[in-house]
């Protein structure tokens, strides 16, 4: 009778001892997999930062688009004040005397050499306008695709640290069990 309680004995321990084992399968799984769900953060950290620098780059482009725009309207306003004094001049001699009619001639000439000049610039600087206005709107594009790409790291990373605290609250509570287990076994 003792070798047959032995051998039920021998059999629960046994049993025990696979369920042992199992959970430290079970264990192992779990760490390889917060392993994996570690590296997949660093690789989301690394993403994000390549679009920090990214951001940062499209932030420099838009200030040397801001210092060109700058310079073209300080030269649009040298522009426009060279044109005031020629006009200025033009309206002195034609108040002037009769005599420099041929002089005046000439400016008007000049005058209107000068205009297709400026309306040329004009179209030039119209069409730089329709061309930094298309860049803006690309770079408003750029930004909206990034603030998109921004929320759906965040919400991957949100994902990611709900598992491994759902896995974490998993391995204490198997951890528990097993302190029963064991107390049960050796008490």
């Amino acid at each position: 009778m003792s070798e047959q309680l032995l051998e039920k004995i021998l059999l629960v321990v046994t049993d025990i001892q696979k369920e042992l084992q199992d959970i430290r399968e079970e264990q192992k799984a779990i760490r390889e997999e917060q392993q994996a769900i570690r590296e997949e953060q660093r690789a989301i950290r690394e993403e994000q930062q390549a679009i920090r620098e990214e951001q940062m780059a499209i932030r420099e482009e838009q200030k040397t688009f801001r210092e060109e725009i700058n310079s073209l309207r300080e030269e649009m306003n040298a522009f426009r004040k060279e044109q005031q004094l020629i006009r200025e001049e033009q309206q002195a001699l034609k108040n002037g005397q009769k005599e420099l009619y041929d002089l005046m001639n000439a400016l008007l000439h000049r005058q209107d050499e000068t205009d297709a000049k400026l309306e040329a610039l004009t179209m030039d600087v119209h069409h730089m306008r329709g061309e930094m206005t298309a860049m803006k709107q690309e770079i408003h594009a750029l930004n909206e695709k990034i603030d998109s790409h921004y929320k759906q790291f965040n919400e991957r990373l949100n994902n990611l640290q709900l598992d491994v605290d759902f896995t974490v609250h998993k391995t204490t509570m198997t951890e528990r069990e097993l302190f029963k287990m064991r107390n049960r076994l050796f008490s």
